[in-house]
């Protein structure tokens, strides 16, 4: 089973791989760039924390994306130890910096995802463009051969998992709000 979900994966990317054109690659490398470290995202909580408004949203968010990263990028990455295509077959001309850490699940995708699901259940009138964007994240990440398809796919249902119990625990964020301000 392994073996035939992994030829599927390098099928996909071999045919994203034939995609490739000078203006794509620009755009793909913009998008996968503003999601290192979230910093799309954090810089979507920054209006929104300041606005009082949709100060819990702003805090949910950042909650959300440290409850993935904790599930993700330092449990799940680590167990599973999977190996990036770049690493592999699809190691030639990598257009960005080769990521440092295993492959599954995208953790691009996971916080994108995560977000996303935070705008869906705490201010769905942003929750399309999120969603988009975070689509797009996911794309580019294959679209760059630093992920398989089935890590971005992990890595959208891990989001929408942690984005979920973010909400969940939201309640309890004002508790530690007063602090920040």
């Amino acid at each position: 089973m392994l073996k035939r979900i992994q030829a599927w994966d390098n099928r996909i990317l071999t045919k994203l791989s034939e995609k490739h054109t000078p203006k794509l690659n620009r755009i793909m490398v913009l998008i996968t760039t503003t999601g290192n470290y979230g910093y799309i995202w954090f810089a979507l909580c920054v209006p929104l924390i300041i606005a009082n408004k949709f100060r819990l949203t702003g805090f949910t968010m950042i909650l959300a994306m440290l409850i993935t990263g904790l599930t993700g990028e330092i449990t799940i990455k680590h167990i599973v130890g999977r190996v990036r295509p770049c690493n592999r077959e699809f190691g030639k001309d990598l257009l960005i910096k080769h990521p440092a850490h295993y492959s599954f699940p995208s953790g691009h995708t996971a916080s994108s995802f995560a977000v996303s699901m935070v705008m869906l259940l705490m201010l769905p009138v942003l929750f399309v463009p999120v969603i988009v964007y975070a689509c797009l994240m996911g794309f580019s990440r294959m679209y760059l051969l630093v992920h398989y398809p089935t890590d971005v796919i992990a890595g959208a249902v891990l989001g929408i998992i942690c984005g979920t119990v973010a909400v969940t625990l939201s309640p309890y964020i004002p508790l530690f709000t007063f602090l920040a301000f």
